[in-house]
């Protein structure tokens, strides 16, 4: 499955893809959830949402990829 920023997929999925993207890619750079949260500006349950694939708000995708200095193509 693709997500799509401008238009991320709306179901009821967990564990997307993406996610498992994001928390791999936070775990190499050397984060904790509370550290990417204070980096990107969201809060440590939106970092935890994004991971978990309960949520998947193009902004916060972006701000993710953006402090983890990746490119957004790489997580979705």
């Amino acid at each position: 499955m693709t997500i799509s920023i401008s238009q991320p997929y709306s179901g009821d999925q967990t564990h997307a893809p993406f996610g498992q993207k994001i928390a791999a890619a936070r775990t190499n750079s050397g984060y904790t959830v509370e550290q990417l949260a204070v980096t990107c500006g969201l809060t440590a349950q939106e970092i935890a949402a994004l991971e978990d694939g309960s949520d998947n708000n193009p902004s916060h995708i972006k701000r993710v990829s953006a402090a983890l200095q990746i490119p957004t193509s790489s997580i979705v």
